[in-house]
């Protein structure tokens, strides 16, 4: 049973699932039940199959998801203005037998407020510089990097904001975060 989820949110190509990944090995490593899902996961999930799409190719950052990338948003925009929690429930669905969830990719204040409302939970912004991200492959789309589904959570006051730069340690950080998990199981 879940007892505790690390909502995380960032920019594209600021590193989310990387820092995801870190989390979710320093918490594994206290013996501690681990798992990582994604919002958008079951959301390209329901989408590729209503499409006749390659799901597997809609998790990659490669050509194929960013061909479908807008309809997709919009599509997911749809389906949420009829149920907000209808694909962070899924995602939850999913490792249901964890004790703590890192959820990779809240976009949105409907998916803080749902874990937030359900689950003891903690929420992170991963931040990078526009020049890192860049490396990593961002480039400007208009309809895309200027949408809710990039900009909604701008404002929001997270519980941590972990800065991921190119070059910098993030040990420090994901250690403190560990320790605030550890500290609220």
């Amino acid at each position: 049973m879940v007892k505790f989820v690390i909502a995380i949110s960032g920019k594209r190509k600021s590193g989310k699932d990387y820092c995801a990944k870190l989390i979710k090995e320093s918490i594994a490593s206290k013996g501690v039940s681990v798992s990582a899902v994604g919002i958008s996961h079951s959301l390209k999930e329901e989408y590729a199959k209503i499409h006749d799409l390659n799901f597997a190719e809609l998790l990659t950052d490669g050509p194929y998801k960013e061909k479908y990338r807008k309809d997709m948003i919009l599509w997911g925009e749809e389906a949420r203005n009829k149920d907000f929690a209808v694909f962070c429930r899924a995602a939850i669905k999913s490792v249901i037998d964890s004790d703590v969830v890192i959820v990779s990719d809240c976009r949105r204040l409907t998916d803080y407020a749902y874990f937030n409302s359900n689950f003891n939970s903690l929420t992170i912004r991963v931040e990078s510089s526009e020049e890192n991200r860049k490396e990593r492959g961002f480039r400007f789309v208009e309809g895309v990097d200027d949408a809710e589904s990039e900009c909604g959570l701008d404002n929001y006051k997270f519980d941590v904001v972990l800065k991921n730069l190119t070059g910098e340690e993030l040990a420090p950080q994901i250690e403190a975060i560990t320790g605030i998990v550890i500290n609220k199981l």
